[in-house]
């Protein structure tokens, strides 16, 4: 609360200084998301001022979209850019030099067969698994679980070479073709464990994103699942009716 200052001797109004205070906090970074904002109360007792100069200023901090109440909870900052884009191009960020990548997992295994299913492949061959974390200024846009399978991709190391993202990997390193792309989406709720790495509450809204890369030979050459945050993702579907 000592990011909060009000000068009593000046016409301003109260309301606005509070505003002020934690809105240019929140500017600078000092206050992120997620960090949880003193009560009406609390800043009632410290400062001496009225509930309604307080309801006031929380009020204009959620219209500006800075800051958020969760019943039962309390306040929270919520200062993150939506991620909005076509479905059918939810990639973009792929492209993005100024989004930040991070591996956090990478194996070989043979023994997952629901992933062996959705790849396509007979039991016992080994694909590839590759955690990842992708942040736009700081912020989680995307949680990522990449299964590579290893007979498109021999060698493929811990480092792995790409200039520009997953797909550079693909179409640049390993010179695979890709054809289409096949998307299902489905609304899920997250983890404690996904959460955690999406920033976001345990059992908040999440968007499942599956997709299936086909090659020009109809092999299934990749396959992601994505975590998007629901709050901060929107995705646009353009239906077509037929004549």
């Amino acid at each position: 609360m000592d990011y909060i200052f009000i000068d009593k001797t000046i016409k301003t109004s109260i309301y606005k200084q509070i505003a002020s205070s934690i809105s240019k906090m929140i500017d600078t970074g000092k206050l992120t998301y997620n960090d949880k904002l003193p009560t009406e109360k609390e800043i009632c007792e410290v400062f001496g001022v009225s509930q309604t100069a307080v309801k006031m200023a929380y009020q204009q901090l959620i219209d500006q979209h800075k800051i958020k109440r969760i019943k039962g909870k309390g306040t929270f900052v919520t200062n993150r850019e939506t991620y909005h884009q076509e479905f059918p191009n939810i990639y973009a960020f792929e492209a993005d030099q100024e989004n930040e990548c991070q591996d956090i997992l990478f194996d070989c295994i043979n023994d997952e067969y629901m992933t062996q299913r959705m790849l396509k492949m007979d039991k016992n061959e080994s694909f590839y698994v590759i955690h990842r974390l992708i942040k736009s200024k700081k912020n989680p846009l995307v949680y990522q679980h990449v299964y590579l399978p290893e007979k498109f991709y021999p060698k493929l190391k811990k480092n792995y070479p790409y200039k520009d993202g997953l797909f550079s990997l693909i179409q640049e390193t390993y010179h695979h073709r890709i054809h289409h792309i096949q998307n299902t989406f489905s609304p899920a709720l997250a983890s404690s464990a996904e959460a955690q790495l999406l920033n976001i509450l345990s059992g908040e809204a999440i968007y499942l994103i599956r997709s299936q890369i086909f090659d020009d030979n109809q092999h299934i050459i990749g396959y992601i699942v994505n975590y998007f945050p629901g709050e901060f993702s929107s995705f646009e579907v353009t239906v077509h009716a037929k004549p």
